[in-house]
This record gives C-alpha cells, structure tokens and sequence, in this order.
C-alpha cells in the first residue's frame, strides 16, 4: 500500500513541472464485506511465516461493508507479540502510533491514520468508496448495469474468450448470473444476480424482482449500489477525473477483463501504471524479513531471471504513454506494462471533490498483488496495520507476505520510507532493492 501511494505521490510530482494540475488519491474499498482479509497479520516466526490474526471462520459469514465497522481485533495484543518477536529491534515510536492508529476507530478510520502516519505526505488524498453522499451520482451507472445486463454480460464474456485464446485465464470468475453489481440493504452488501427469469439478492430467500423494481429501489435510494471488481473502475472514473491508476499484475489482468465497459459506459479509462516492486535490503546486503521472489501468473508474468543485455537496456526505459500493450498480447518483456488510452480531457462531466485536479489513484479495488490467487479477492482493505499474507483459494501464496510491520520494528519508520521515498522509481521494471 505504502508503495502504490508513493508511487501516485511521484507521479503527480513528475507532471507538475508539465502544467498538469493532479492529486494523488488513495482509494480504499472501504465498501468491500470480507472481513477474513483485512483482520490478517501475518509475523515472522523461526518456521516462516505466522498468522496472528483472529479465527477467520466466524469473520467469512460477515456481509457488512467492513469499512465503517469497528475494530475489534485486539491490536493492542498482536502488537505485543510482534514486539515479543522483534526483540531488542523493535521500535516503540511505531508500536506506539500503529496503536493508537487504531484505538477506538473503524477498520477505515484506522487505515488512513496508519497511512497517514506512515507516509507522512500532505498532499496524498483518500477516497471513501462508502460516501453515502456520493451515492446518488451512481446511481445512472447502476440503473444501466441492470437494464443493459444482457450487453454487459456479453462484452465480458467476449473479453474473456479473447483474453483465454491468447492464453491468460480470466481473474475474476463470476457465479452464473451474477451482475457486477451489489445492492446495500440494511446494512448489508449483497450480490444481484439473475435467476429464473427473474433478478435476486443473493441469500435473501430468493424474492424475484423485475429490473425495474430493482431500478426504482435505486433512484429512491432505498437501495445504495456498490460496485463489483468488474465494474468499480467504472464507478470510480465517474466520480473523478482520474488521470492514471497504480496496479498490480492482478489489478491489471481484472482491469484487462473490463476495458471494454469503459467504452459502454462513455467514460475515459485511465492509463494504467504497473505498481513498482520493492525489496527492502539492510545495509550489510542480507534482506530484511520478506517472502521469495515473486513468480506471478496469469497475462503480466514477469521474467523470472534478470534481463540481460539488450533486455537489460530495454527494462531501464521508462513508462511511456504512448506504449500500446494489451492484455491480449503475449506477455510484455518488461513489467512496467500499461494500457495507454486518451488522456482526461478538461471539461469532462465527472464531479470531483477537487473541481479543476486529476487524480492519480493507486486502487484498491482489487488487488495490486501479481496473480497467484482470484483479483476479486485481492484487494487491499482498510484497517490493516501490517497487510495480509495473500493466499489464494487453491491455497497458492501471492507476491506479498509480509506487510510493513516487520521492517517498522526493526527500522523505525524514518529507516523505512525515508529510503522508499528516496530511492524508489514508478517508471523502472523490475524489481528494485530499496538499501535501508
């Protein structure tokens, strides 16, 4: 998380010298329900890793957006055992903010303050997917998502045929019927879907409704639409201009499923920046506590071995705008892969709080981790002071492991985003040893 809002912050500090007026914006998916994820806090161990984390079995059964939920976990405890951990190197000054980070605040209040502290970055923004008063503005979105269902449903399943003959297996999987599109009622976050001739919230004992019925729950906001992986880009570049968008191969294999909704929906899509990689190393060269080298899957597999000579010169090359590399393509050479589109236009009808600013937003909607494991359940959450260890449902661990718990303790947070902030690049490939 920290490096996909440095890498916004950079970004927006790149064009600033261009004219362009940007914001960076970090926008958490404080609507997503699963609550197993973002109550994960995975610690070193003599073994390897160890979950600290509550029992995750009562938390999967959990339908409420997580965002404004509070938290229950005891943090203050699980704290305790990564200072027991840490030993001697664990640094009070962390420990003592990441707690009061979460004293007495919901899962979202207490990831913008652990971000918040962490970075330290006044002019990074954050985007609350659970505005209420946002809401009405979606409201079209979600009204068209109902009644051009059978259009929307093709455009994806054509995408997914072109995206699996050219050999990448499509990120999200959706159950048959189902909308990309949740409804919030009393309090809850439930999947529409098709069944029967009929449309559903699923586990709501199967009430058949007709689209219209949906629609006018909708406008007269008895209803508050929610956005799936699918068609939340959709949602977000409806309520702000954004310019470009920082993701993670998996991010970007979903977002390669999607594309074609923007041109449905009328919007602009943002360019897309593949999330740098960072490898904390000490200063004596033995790496700090971090999982192995990342072999991620699916339409953005990186090289597993270093580039050599004229591969070597061509991953140096910066991101450009005008690179024109599809998902459909065979893998790119290099990772800092992006579909370049149209650039915002001035003008544009979406509303931002920011009247006059583009945004530059690492998402959160669906995960910035490579493809070892389904993007719709991949998506950084709020609340986590250390982020989950990201398995997915075959059991196969992504690129992360370890959130930025373990190099807190042992360098402090100036030991840690001091060297990010200085040495990291968002238009290098590759991975980047950040010397700590």
């Amino acid at each position: 998380m920290a490096v996909k809002a440095l890498a916004a912050v950079k970004i927006a500090e790149a064009l600033a010298p261009l004219g362009t007026d940007l914001s960076p914006v970090f926008w958490c998916a404080s609507e997503d329900h699963d609550l197993v994820e973002v109550t994960r806090v995975p610690l070193p161990g003599p073994d390897g890793v160890e979950e600290a984390g509550p029992d995750p079995e009562p938390l999967a059964r959990n339908r409420r957006p997580v965002g404004a939920l509070p938290v229950e976990v005891d943090v203050a405890a699980l704290l305790e055992r990564a200072r027991a951990g840490a030993g001697s190197q664990a640094d009070e000054e962390s420990l003592d903010a990441l707690r009061a980070a979460h004293a007495g605040k919901s899962y979202a209040g207490a990831f913008v303050a652990s971000l918040s502290w962490l970075l330290a970055e006044p002019s990074l923004l954050f985007a609350d997917a659970a505005r209420p008063e946002e809401k009405p503005v979606l409201v079209p979105l979600a009204v068209r998502l109902v009644r051009e269902r059978a259009e929307v449903s093709r455009l994806l399943a054509s995408r997914a045929t072109e995206l699996a003959a050219a050999g990448h297996p499509p990120q999200v999987v959706s159950e048959a019927g189902a909308l990309p599109l949740f409804a919030l009622v009393g309090g809850e976050r439930l999947l529409l879907r098709e069944r029967d001739g009929g449309l559903e919230l699923k586990g709501q004992g199967g009430e058949r409704l007709d689209a219209e019925e949906i629609v006018d729950r909708f406008q007269s906001g008895e209803w508050l639409p929610s956005f799936s992986a699918l068609s939340r880009p959709l949602s977000t570049s409806t309520l702000y201009p954004v310019a470009a968008t920082v993701l993670g191969p998996a991010e970007l294999a979903y977002w390669a499923q999607m594309l074609p909704l923007f041109d449905w929906a009328g919007l602009v899509p943002p360019v897309l920046v593949a999330r740098p990689m960072a490898a904390p190393v000490s200063a004596s060269g033995a790496p700090g506590p971090r999982a192995a080298r990342p072999r991620p899957r699916g339409p953005l597999r990186r090289q597993r071995r270093p580039p050599r000579g004229r591969a070597a010169q061509s991953a140096k090359r910066p991101f450009s705008p005008s690179s024109r590399r599809y998902a459909t393509e065979p893998s790119p050479p290099w990772p800092t892969w992006a579909r370049a589109s149209r650039p915002w236009r001035p003008g544009s009808e979406s509303p931002s709080r920011r009247p006059g600013r583009t945004s530059v937003s690492p998402s959160t909607s669906s995960s910035n981790e490579p493809a070892r494991r389904p993007a719709a359940r991949t998506k950084p959450k709020p609340g986590r002071f250390g982020a989950s260890p990201r398995h997915s449902r075959r059991g196969r661990p992504a690129e992360r492991v370890y959130g930025p718990l373990p190099w807190l303790l042992r360098y402090g947070r100036a030991g840690l985003v001091g060297p990010l902030r200085e040495q990291l690049r968002w238009d290098v490939a590759g991975l980047q040893e950040i010397l700590l």
